[in-house]
């Protein structure tokens, strides 16, 4: 392979037509390019947030990377729902319908929410850094474990919802 301008040993950019994605029987990803073959790798969307999937980066131990996949959606059959079905699951963000309650301790946000999946309840440590304001009334909330929550519209969710959201922001 051709190296990266960091000189990690990987192409810079792969072309479907080199790449086969599968799962093993422990549901771990592999991918193969050309004739090289990279296990238990986790694909990132190089632009998550704005929902562009035009690069795919697969990551193996230690966050290296091992290929950056261009227009993953002329893959193959297979490979492309293996990967669809890989992205769901490293992407799912639950949905918050209605905030039922946020309180404050310490300067930590307590929500109590329901979502698209049922109830949860999470801590927000940094409402600055951890609640992300984004284009369309839209919000990107990250919880004291890493998990993420969105707003699909403020402005859609009942007027309580709303009031307290906007103290938090």
């Amino acid at each position: 392979m051709t190296d990266t301008p960091d000189n990690q040993g990987v192409d810079w950019e792969v072309q479907p037509d080199r790449v086969r994605i599968w799962e093993d029987e422990f549901h771990a990803l592999h991918i193969s390019v050309d004739d090289e073959e990279f296990a238990d790798v986790r694909p990132k969307r190089a632009f998550p947030l704005s929902g562009k999937s035009d690069y795919v980066s697969f990551l193996a131990e230690k966050d290296k990377e091992v290929a950056l996949l261009a227009h993953p959606h002329k893959l193959d059959k297979q490979s492309r729902k293996v990967l669809n079905r890989a992205l769901r699951r490293m992407y799912y963000v639950p949905k918050i319908l209605k905030v039922d309650e946020i309180t404050e301790t310490m300067g930590v946000g307590h929500w109590h929410v329901q979502t698209d999946r049922g109830y949860a309840s999470f801590e927000v440590l940094d409402r600055n850094s951890h609640i992300r304001t984004l284009p369309g009334g839209r919000y990107l909330i990250v919880d004291v474990d890493g998990n993420r929550f969105e707003i699909e519209n403020v402005n859609e969710l009942d007027e309580r919802s709303q009031t307290m959201i906007a103290h938090e922001t």
